[in-house]
């Protein structure tokens, strides 16, 4: 749970009330508490897997938070028509899972849309383009805050930037040095200046397209794949300080110490030309266990869910607009900048 202070003067080391460590002590006399409600639209094959990656992030924290899983309708049509997933028991979809139609007319403090292994060329080939076109437009009225996944952070970018990604040669795939270069909103707080998370896409949004779009903020970058966590913030009516409208990860801080090394070895069943993951194997022996030098990247799930929470209304029915400072503060939000 965030501190509270004393919002009538300025405090040394929590000098902007726009800090997520801290809220104002008015707000906290009268805030209402109920879990935070936060809907998955989980693309990925193994959907077990993905939901404890998840989960056990946005769960580490005092906060109660309630998660819905969805798929997509054509996803949930198919599955009716007799399609057999292979990756994920059909009695675990039917019982944790509703197609998105039946939660459309909900509102939620948070959304996460995960990756696809996505094959076609372009990210508007792939089938679930249809579906993701209703899914994102739908989130700017029922959604404060969204968090796009891999392939879901590329479908975002394409529908709300008309930023293209470009498929390589090669996948790009392994574990990558990534820097911090700015964070407005708190969302990378406690990692480190620099650090390596793993990757593992096909496609690549367009540097310069991303840096051309004033919107976006580069929150972590990196030599070898590019722009990797991107956030859109949006301002309180108050115009000081900020929350994150919506976030794109690139990337995948969730991943498990293994789960590279499963995607490997599964690609290499079927192509046994399938190159090894970058900086992941020690000595790129992929007989020698992996070493987890990543986990704590992932705090930014829970960065986020904190973010949420000092963001949203109390009332559901009031997103997508944030909670209202109906107070003047002469404190404004102030921008981490790391060189």
């Amino acid at each position: 749970m965030p501190v509270i202070v004393n919002a009538d003067h300025p405090h040394p080391f929590l000098t902007s009330l726009g800090d997520t460590a801290a809220i104002e002590a008015e707000r906290a006399r009268h805030q209402d508490i109920r879990p935070i409600e936060i809907a998955i639209i989980n693309l990925m094959a193994d959907k077990v897997s993905t939901e404890r990656q998840l989960a056990q992030w946005l769960g580490n924290s005092p906060l109660q938070v309630h998660l819905t899983f969805a798929t997509t309708d054509s996803y949930a049509d198919s599955l009716d028509a007799g399609r057999m997933p292979r990756s994920t028991p059909e009695k675990h979809i039917r019982q944790f899972y509703a197609p998105w139609r039946d939660i459309k007319n909900r509102k939620f403090d948070g959304l996460i849309i995960t990756g696809i292994n996505a094959l076609q060329p372009t990210v508007t080939a792939e089938t679930y383009w249809p579906d993701m076109q209703k899914i994102l437009a739908w989130s700017e009225t029922n959604v404060l805050s969204s968090l796009f996944l891999c392939w879901g952070a590329k479908a975002a970018l394409k529908h709300f930037h008309n930023i293209e990604s470009d498929k390589g040669e090669q996948k790009t795939f392994g574990l990558f040095d990534h820097r911090l270069v700015s964070d407005s909103t708190g969302l990378v707080f406690g990692s480190p200046d620099q650090f390596n998370v793993p990757v593992s896409r096909w496609k690549n949004p367009r540097r310069a397209e991303v840096e051309a779009c004033a919107a976006l903020e580069i929150v972590a970058d990196s030599v070898e794949s590019g722009p990797n966590i991107l956030v859109e913030s949006a301002a309180y009516d108050d115009g000081l300080s900020r929350y994150p409208r919506r976030v794109y990860i690139i990337n995948h801080p969730e991943y498990e110490t293994d789960t590279l090394k499963h995607e490997y070895e599964r690609d290499a069943a079927i192509n046994p030309n399938t190159p090894l993951p970058l900086h992941y194997f020690p000595g790129d022996n992929p007989a020698r266990p992996p070493i987890n030098s990543w986990r704590h990247t992932a705090i930014i799930y829970t960065n986020w869910v904190k973010a949420i929470y000092d963001a949203t209304n109390y009332n559901l029915d009031a997103i997508p607009e944030p909670y209202r400072r109906d107070r003047n503060t002469p404190f404004a939000a102030t921008a981490q900048r790391f060189g």
